[in-house]
């Protein structure tokens, strides 16, 4: 991203155009987020406590599980790095435009705790990376340096949680947002991966119960509920942070674009809970195809909440006071940029 010319500035198209790719980036930014924490919960949170007796089948699983995560953990890894730059730039742009993009990003990143959360995010990428890189040659280290870049990304998140509290006073908001973010990766993250397993584990096996899906939906949703309260208390904690009244709920876009999510993680829970009674026994038996069906469409509502989450990041909230919205002002058109 470049900072505009005057002329450009004055097509209509262009805040458009930008803010659509700044969504765009934010979007993907948060699901290599949510897939890279995904990737390692569903790890050591959901495979390696599954339930399935030894021999052929378990073995076979075992494979296909480690390339699974191993493969999209390296992706998630790169993803994040890729997007770091990016995503700094998209929310430089929404600091005051009467100064040079580089400018802003210079502030951003170094003179701002958003911008000790984005050391954190880059050095968690790092540590991924260098995790399942080491991982693939089955390396015990590969491991402990993937684990380490969870509660990176956690400080990551926390400390980047709203571009619009970049320049205020700390508060206990980003633990909330760190744990909130942390808690999506393991929550959806890990349902995401249990779909992707899907496809790579045998259908039918000599017993229906060393069936390997079925022993992984299992496990999966005897820690899911612990998990999805942990993101809803959280989120609720952030949330409030940044409403002043129950007004704001209707009269803002943050707030609509609060409530559209919840009512959405509101479907995901039913969903859960439907998939809580009958998943296991559907992955067991004859609807399985059905099952499969339910699985991916609640996938798509995953995605659809972390578009929500990223539009939310990028919109400025109700709680932000003069002080703070004139750091993020935009200069009307035809403003001379004061530091160019």
């Amino acid at each position: 991203m470049l900072a505009q010319s005057a002329s450009v500035r004055e097509n209509p198209h262009v805040p458009i155009l930008l803010a659509l790719s700044t969504t765009l980036v934010a979007v993907l930014y948060l699901t290599a987020i949510v897939m890279l924490v995904g990737a390692i919960s569903f790890h050591f949170l959901i495979w390696r406590k599954t339930a399935l007796p030894l021999g052929p089948v378990r073995e076979a699983a075992e494979i296909e599980m480690f390339a699974l995560v191993s493969r999209w953990g390296l992706w998630s890894a790169v993803a994040l790095l890729l997007l770091a730059v990016p995503r700094a730039a998209g929310v430089a742009s929404l600091l005051d435009d009467r100064f040079p993009l580089g400018s802003r990003v210079a502030a951003l990143v170094f003179r701002s705790e958003w911008g000790v959360g984005f050391a954190a995010t880059v050095g968690a990428g790092l540590c991924a990376l260098a995790g399942f890189l080491t991982v693939k040659s089955r390396r015990r280290t590969g491991w402990l340096l993937a684990v380490l870049s969870v509660p990176l990304i956690a400080v990551g998140a926390g400390l980047q949680g709203h571009p619009f509290d970049a320049f205020a006073t700390l508060t206990a908001a980003p633990i909330f947002d760190g744990i909130h973010a942390v808690g999506i990766g393991a929550w959806l993250g890990s349902f995401v991966f249990l779909v992707l397993a899907e496809r790579r584990v045998p259908a039918h096996t000599s017993s229906p119960w060393t069936d390997p899906l079925g022993a992984m939906i299992e496990r999966y949703f005897r820690v899911s509920g612990a998990l999805a309260t942990l993101v809803i208390l959280s989120g609720l904690f952030s949330s409030t942070v940044h409403l002043t009244t129950l007004d704001d709920i209707e009269g803002t876009p943050y707030g609509q674009l609060l409530a559209g999510k919840v009512g959405i993680v509101m479907i995901l829970l039913a969903f859960n809970e439907f998939h809580r009674r009958h998943a296991e026994r559907q992955a067991r038996t004859t609807e399985r195809p059905r099952l499969v069906h339910t699985l991916r469409f609640q996938a798509g509502l995953i995605l659809l909440v972390m578009t929500l989450t990223a539009m939310l990041v990028d919109v400025a909230p109700p709680s932000v006071n003069e002080v703070r919205g004139e750091v993020f002002r935009t200069a009307p058109r035809g403003t001379a940029d004061g530091g160019r």
